[in-house]
């Protein structure tokens, strides 16, 4: 039967991902135990911080805040070198956890909040003209955000809330590239950014368990978007290079798969999954080519190659 064969490809892929991520809530929990103990005992205040900066050139200003009930055992580390680059850090409501930002260059920036949580990282390394980095954990557990930017007028953003478990990886070299990664109530899941160029632009979106996002652009004006709602165990993969290329991924349900690759310019490909299983794999290469798949059963598998100009392809399933 087709749902039965997806249920059955699922599950042992599933039962692993949910194991690892119950091993991480497991070890998170331990030391957030240990805080409430610790403040239950009368002293609820900040305690054992640690805030570290170290400033070279002309016009640099970090700002590092540990404050508040709860706030225990955790560090700031801020870098400059240059001019006018400016970091600011804070952590409340947190415990063990760390915010490391380096900046070399000119007129870079960083921002990083992490509030009302434990365990979790947040790094960001800059080197050049004008970058911009911010991240925010908010309700986390054990959750880890790295941005690294070298170029001018880069600019990467991650917001993480309510979930554990998650990371956030992104590396943009170059001219005015964005990146965005948005993890709302979710938990384990991972979600990767590499750019390289001008003025290309990702967003990854992600609710649910062990989602997986991983999206590379090599060239000027790229685009791609990937949401996953409140599923589990959805893999997008997004491969792009060259000019104004754009891709759209929507995924629901549960281990549903999306490769799609796209050379040259202004090629177009839309995918939406939803279901248990399903499969899609696409090509593009030439110009001004479009594709749009569509799948909602079980088990479902689309491969679609596109070579040339101006083609156009839908499947449904």
């Amino acid at each position: 039967m087709p749902l039965q064969a997806g249920l059955n490809r699922a599950g042992s892929s599933q039962r692993q991902k949910l194991n690892v991520v119950m091993e991480k809530l497991m070890k998170t929990l331990t030391p957030i135990a240990a805080a409430l103990v610790f403040a239950l005992s009368g002293t609820a205040l900040a305690a054992g911080n640690t805030a570290t900066q170290t400033q070279a050139g002309i016009g640099n200003s970090a700002t590092a805040t540990q404050s508040g009930p709860l706030t225990i055992n955790n560090s700031i580390d801020q870098q400059q070198s240059g001019f006018f680059n400016n970091a600011n850090a804070t952590q409340s409501v947190q415990f063990g956890s760390s915010i490391l930002q380096v900046q070399n260059g000119a007129g870079n920036s960083a921002s990083s909040l992490q509030t009302f949580g434990a365990n979790n990282s947040a790094m960001s390394m800059q080197t050049g003209i004008g970058n911009s980095s911010s991240t925010a954990q908010s309700v986390q557990l054990g959750s880890s955000i790295v941005h690294t930017q070298s170029g001018f007028g880069n600019h990467a953003s991650t917001m993480q809330t309510a979930g554990f478990g998650n990371t956030s990886t992104i590396d943009q070299s170059g001219g005015f590239n964005h990146a965005y990664v948005n993890q709302f109530l979710s938990f384990g899941s991972n979600a990767s950014v590499t750019q390289n160029g001008l003025g290309n632009h990702a967003k990854a979106n992600q609710s649910g368990v062990a989602q997986n996002t991983t999206i590379g652009q090599q060239g000027a004006f790229n685009s791609a978007t990937t949401t996953q709602l409140y599923g589990l165990n959805n893999d997008a993969d997004i491969m792009q290079s060259g000019i104004a290329n754009d891709a759209d991924v929507i995924q629901g349900g549960f281990n549903n798969s999306v490769m799609g690759v796209q050379t040259g310019v202004a090629n177009h490909l839309n995918v939406s999954q939803n279901g248990v299983g399903n499969l899609a794999t696409s090509t593009q290469a030439g110009l001004l080519n479009h594709l749009y798949i569509s799948q909602t059963g079980f088990n479902e598998v689309a491969v679609a190659a596109q070579t040339g100009i101006g083609n156009h392809g839908v499947i449904s399933q």
